[in-house]
């Protein structure tokens, strides 16, 4: 930790250089704006709980989406070429994990216009997730879970669900999906 205070103290009190500009008062200031305007970093949840410091987790993503890499805001890019994220803050749970993953990679499984692109992120989710997708169940999933538009039910639909497609459907026909 910065600590002003110990800063100022070790600073001189003047200067024998005649070129120097900065007196000892505009530099204790200096050295407390930036202090302050320091952004104070605290442990994400994810870190908190542990779920991606777990190395099965670890293996088996990178396993899953091995082009993936993650970056300091913690989003996992799935597919750098196209630019594929998976925000990855909050998810401190397995099942959130895997409703991320659902929920962020199911429309690139499912409607990129790249085919490589298709089959890397399908095998990657039914990999990960432990699924037998086909493209056309993925474009259901998509429709009622992708990018997020119902995550509660995502949550259930990977928790509850067990990833049964037929609870998903029937959770839909009964109004749960809106």
């Amino acid at each position: 930790m910065i600590d002003a205070d110990s800063l100022e103290s070790k600073l001189p009190a003047h200067s024998n250089d005649s070129n120097h500009v900065m007196t000892r008062n505009f530099a204790v200031e200096s050295f407390r704006a930036l202090i302050k305007a320091e952004p104070t970093v605290t442990p994400s949840p994810v870190y908190a709980k542990g779920i991606l410091l777990d190395r099965a987790v670890r293996y088996d993503l990178q396993s899953a989406f091995p082009k993936a890499i993650m970056n300091l805001r913690l989003e996992l890019i799935v597919y750098p070429a196209r630019n594929i994220t998976v925000p990855l803050y909050g998810a401190d749970t397995l099942d959130e994990l895997n409703a991320r993953i659902i929920e962020w990679c199911s429309r690139e499984a499912c409607k990129s216009y790249n085919s490589a692109s298709q089959k890397y992120h399908l095998n990657g989710i039914n990999q990960f997730c432990g699924t037998i997708y086909t493209r056309t169940s993925m474009e259901y999933i998509y429709t009622y879970l992708g990018n997020g538009i119902n995550h509660d039910l995502c949550l259930r639909f990977v928790g509850e669900m067990d990833f049964n497609l037929n609870k998903l459907k029937r959770a839909i026909a009964q109004g749960e999906g809106k």
